[in-house]
């Protein structure tokens, strides 16, 4: 049982070393049926057949462990947490927005774009931070309320999900707003050539803009990524 116990060690060190978490050694261990009777008798009796190497690889895999967690970002403020938070909001953003798209993409038959290349290259200046505060401003005042009321009894599925959109919008721009120091907010970009674009379009607008969407959201994750790990 000994070797067992050092093989299994021994494997398992390694796998830790490559981001492994220690809690997969018991329930692998446990797996193998090196743990069918986790009583203090038990460890007591398998701590005294470890040998010094196997011990060594354990405290190997611990450095590791606590190595990794030392190396990750450690943020000390609300805007911070809120750059390195961004995906998880991002991952329910797009799923969300998996329910509808089909929908508004298919009533959008324009040709042109309401999120123009005018749109990209804001995102990629100093300017930046004020692009995107002035379009969640503008689907949360104009292109979002006019879904909910444009939602039937026909599409009442989409309602949920624009809802979700609608609100964690709602928690986007409070945050931007909060950090424009901490993003060094400059404000030049100009929402007044988009809203003029999307009057245009009159009511085709909606579902341009709706369609629209994840163009958006791949600009706000290039964004808040380059501002990561910032202290």
């Amino acid at each position: 049982m000994t070797s067992n116990i050092q093989q299994a060690l021994l494997w398992k060190s390694h796998t830790i070393l490559h981001g492994l978490s220690p809690e997969g050694l018991f329930i692998r261990l446990k797996k193998w049926n090196f743990l069918t009777d986790p009583s203090p008798e038990y460890f007591s009796i398998l701590s005294s057949r470890m040998t010094s190497q196997t011990v060594l690889l354990c405290v190997l895999a611990l450095a590791s462990f606590f190595s990794s967690a030392l190396c990750s970002p450690m943020c000390n403020n609300h805007c911070c947490r809120f750059v390195e938070g961004f995906p998880v909001r991002l991952k329910k953003l797009r799923q969300d927005y998996s329910r509808i798209r089909d929908f508004y993409e298919a009533n959008d038959d324009l040709d042109s774009a309401l999120l123009d290349q005018s749109v990209e290259d804001s995102f990629k200046s100093p300017f930046a931070c004020y692009a995107m505060n002035s379009l969640l401003e503008f689907y949360l005042d104009t292109v979002l309320p006019t879904a909910m009321a444009g939602v039937t009894e026909e599409i009442k599925d989409l309602k949920p999900h624009v809802e979700s959109i609608q609100e964690i919008f709602n928690t986007l721009k409070r945050d931007v707003t909060q950090c424009r120091k901490y993003f060094s907010c400059k404000k030049q970009f100009d929402i007044n050539n988009l809203n003029s674009t999307y009057t245009q379009m009159e009511s085709r607008g909606l579902y341009k803009a709706m369609g629209e969407l994840d163009i958006l959201f791949n600009y706000f994750e290039t964004y808040l990524a380059s501002k990561r790990h910032r202290q």
